[in-house]
């Protein structure tokens, strides 16, 4: 979580938990890539709240890298790949198929640019404001690209879909990343994430 060590371990501890509970109750292996998302952000959460109580102690410094990159692991390589691909899996028509073949490959693109710019310039963590920023030396001629890019990968998809609940939670999505970007963009991965994390319990009602 975005705002102390405590609500991040509070909130990684009950979606991961919250997260076992529902891929107990898939019946329907094409289901798990969606119904798994909840546990992924608990752990995603977990990671940022070892960056809270390692940040600025040399003693720890291993397991702050550990926390950071496992956190911008989930933050910049798998989301962007994993939502289109998890709806991919559930989509039957084939018009809307193709359509999200192609948000797939998008979310393919922006995954392998970060992760590349990830492994080669590494990252950064500091705390103010009692939030996380997290500072990747993305180009800023392609900064903007990037987050309109990501973006699309990650919520358009939820449009696509042809069930309500479907783009109720695009809709939800869409509303987070528009908050984070206007009152928290100096922190937007760390907020976003939070955001998104949160409203993956609504993942459970979608059937």
């Amino acid at each position: 979580m975005c705002f102390s060590a405590q609500a991040s371990f509070l909130a990684g501890a009950g979606l991961s938990g919250f997260g076992i509970y529902i891929l107990q109750s898939i019946k329907q292996q094409k289901n798990i890539p969606l119904k798994v998302i909840p546990l992924m952000f608990g752990i995603q959460q977990l990671c940022e709240g070892v960056v809270w109580i390692t940040q600025g102690n040399p003693e720890h410094l291993l397991y702050n890298q550990i926390g950071r990159y496992g956190f911008l692991f989930f933050a910049l390589i798998i989301w962007p790949i994993w939502i289109p691909y998890s709806l991919y899996q559930l989509v039957e028509d084939e018009k809307r198929k193709r359509c999200m073949a192609s948000f797939l490959g998008i979310g393919a693109t922006v995954s392998s640019g970060l992760g590349w710019i990830l492994f080669n310039q590494g990252a950064t963590a500091l705390i103010s404001c009692n939030h996380i920023e997290y500072l990747v030396n993305v180009p800023e001629i392609f900064l903007g690209v990037s987050i309109a890019w990501y973006c699309m990968a990650t919520i358009v998809p939820f449009f696509i879909m042809k069930k309500t609940e479907f783009k109720q939670f695009g809709m939800l999505l869409l509303g987070s990343v528009l908050i984070s970007i206007i009152f928290f963009y100096t922190w937007f991965t760390s907020v976003w994430c939070f955001f998104a994390a949160l409203l993956s319990v609504f993942i459970y009602k979608i059937k």
